[in-house]
């Protein structure tokens, strides 16, 4: 008889090779390319939003602010009167709603914020029609334009449900990782972080 010898068999090295181009798997362009692509809407619409809000600051520095709030149609006295206090609010919340978008930092809230905003902009200037603000009718009779300020409110509804948790610093922060508990406290400030 003869015997057999069985030996420990060594992978041989294979040498190191480089990937120059490597093509992207089916679910990883599913994923990748709506979350770039709502990030992107985020950062665009909040760079247009701070943009609008910082308008807003121009309009105080040169004098035109009183002007812009009581040339509305039909604006009513209490708002006249009170134009500081409404074109603050206003400047206040578009530029910190604009700024947190871009940042990634607060965007629900900054978003339904800035949705809200807007929906009153709409609202007091007639509901994209002409005549009043708050209990006029739904504009001029012909006028078929809502207005941006309206499409731009459904805008920001949309991004505080939709836009993804990525390209912004609560993701370079991980905030979410942080406060993974199942505690109130943690799911309320994992919603409002992110």
């Amino acid at each position: 008889m003869a015997t057999v010898d069985v030996g420990v068999r060594t992978a041989e090295a294979v040498p190191e090779t480089k990937t120059v181009f490597r093509v992207p798997s089916v679910s990883e362009t599913d994923t990748a390319w709506p979350v770039r692509t709502l990030s992107a809407m985020r950062i665009l619409f909040g760079a247009i939003f701070l943009f609008d809000g910082t308008l807003k600051w121009v309009l105080f520095a040169t004098g035109q602010m009183q002007g812009v709030v009581a040339g509305e149609f039909y604006t009513p006295a209490w708002l006249t009167t009170n134009w500081v206090l409404f074109g603050t609010l206003i400047g206040l919340g578009e530029t910190f709603g604009g700024l947190f978008l871009i940042l990634g930092l607060f965007q629900r809230p900054a978003a339904l914020w800035s949705a809200l905003v807007m929906g009153l902009i709409w609202a007091f200037g007639g509901f994209g029609g002409y005549p009043s603000a708050i209990g006029a009718s739904w504009g001029t009779a012909g006028y078929t334009d809502l207005g941006g300020d309206l499409m731009l409110a459904l805008v920001f509804v949309f991004l505080a449900f939709v836009a993804p948790y990525a390209y912004g610093l609560a993701k370079a922060w991980k905030l979410r990782e942080r406060f993974s508990g199942d505690g109130w406290r943690d799911r309320v400030l994992r919603g409002l972080l992110a």
